[in-house]
């Protein structure tokens, strides 16, 4: 009789959470504080440079987006 092994403490978070949704998952945990610390901190700065900041956040934050749907 075959014994079959489950690891039980892995199996529900890969049912959760793929490992490669989780690798998109730990991006956003870092890079969404530092998206929101480069707008709140152009905020202070004139038209032309807050639109040049925010344009370089929304970049990545589009592609990591588009990263989510496949």
């Amino acid at each position: 009789m075959p014994l079959i092994a489950v690891d039980w403490t892995n199996l529900f978070l890969d049912l959760v959470l793929p490992r490669t949704d989780r690798i998109v998952a730990v991006q956003w945990a870092v890079m969404g504080p530092i998206w929101l610390l480069a707008i709140a901190w152009s905020w202070q700065l004139e038209r032309d440079l807050r639109h040049f900041v925010q344009g370089l956040v929304i970049l990545p934050f589009a592609w990591f987006l588009a990263r989510m749907i496949h």
